[in-house]
């Protein structure tokens, strides 16, 4: 455990369980500092002169959840030898939720709150249901997430809207929208009826797939990118739940990667050549542009 008045805490992307970690923060007398980032620009670069005075005050920098590489996969900064990376992303898949890792480092019991949070960042409602939370708890959590993360009404009819041409092949459900909050979709599904889950979003062409993580995980081998994330307590697991993400690969490439990687994944079963062609040929009928 570390001495909690010695750490600076430099917060990511607006979330819920940014905001609470932000509390737990506030709520231990811990410093940090809060630039209001997005998803979309939570790096380091944006704190790179803060990070460097509290390490010459003798202090340890906490990152959380921030991006340390530019597209090309230089570093964005040189970052203190003592700075701590709290994260479950991209290279960091697979690590606790940030928010328990949080409670590690500051000794700290985590509270049911804090593991419905932390259940919702890695898995959403499939794994809180997993952790025993009732369905008024999900809700609750779902909905205060998606109000962090600044969804409009008019998005969550948008979302209404795509769900409604959404279409299933190959075993997964594609959804085009006109943005890229997933949850306004994924929220609305059934995820034991549709587990794997791929959404374009027009307006910013960014590529979502939520669902199997070993599919994840050839996701990020397939179309490497530092901007592009993925995680997800399942990720590189079959069957179990991760995503993946970002608006650096070709949509249709995509899309044909993961239903070919489902059909592999499913060769012992009762998967077969043949499906798998019908599959690709219904993809050419499926409209990702108006």
């Amino acid at each position: 455990m570390e001495n909690k008045n010695n750490l600076h805490f430099f917060l990511g992307g607006n979330d819920l369980e940014m905001k609470t970690i932000k509390d737990l923060l506030e709520k231990q007398g811990v410093a940090y500092s809060d630039a209001n980032l997005g998803w979309w620009n939570a790096n380091v670069s944006s704190y790179e002169e803060e990070i460097k005075k509290v390490a010459t005050e003798g202090k340890t920098p906490v990152i959380v959840e921030l991006a340390t590489e530019d597209d090309k996969g230089n570093p964005l900064m040189t970052l203190p030898d003592n700075t701590i990376n709290i994260d479950h992303h991209n290279k960091n898949a697979g690590r606790s939720a940030s928010i328990l890792q949080i409670c590690d480092l500051l000794g700290v019991e985590p509270t049911r709150r804090d593991l419905l949070v932390a259940a919702n960042d890695v898995g959403m409602a499939k794994a809180m249901r997993e952790m025993g939370a009732t369905e008024t708890e999900i809700n609750k959590i779902r909905y205060q997430d998606r109000a962090c993360q600044g969804i409009t009404p008019e998005q969550e009819e948008q979302a209404i809207e795509a769900l409604s041409s959404a279409k299933e092949i190959g075993g997964i459900l594609f959804v085009t929208c006109e943005h890229s909050k997933t949850a306004t979709i994924l929220d609305r599904l059934d995820r034991d009826q549709y587990p794997d889950v791929f959404m374009y979003s027009r307006s910013d062409k960014e590529i979502n797939f939520s669902g199997d993580g070993y599919i994840c995980a050839k996701l990020v081998e397939k179309f490497p990118h530092p901007y592009n994330f993925s995680g997800g307590n399942g990720f590189g697991k079959k069957g179990e739940m991760a995503y993946w993400g970002g608006s650096y690969a070709d949509v249709k490439e995509a899309a044909k990667f993961v239903i070919k990687e489902n059909f592999e994944k499913q060769q012992d079963k009762t998967a077969t050549p043949q499906m798998d062609v019908a599959a690709l040929k219904a993809l050419t009928d499926f409209k990702f542009e108006k």
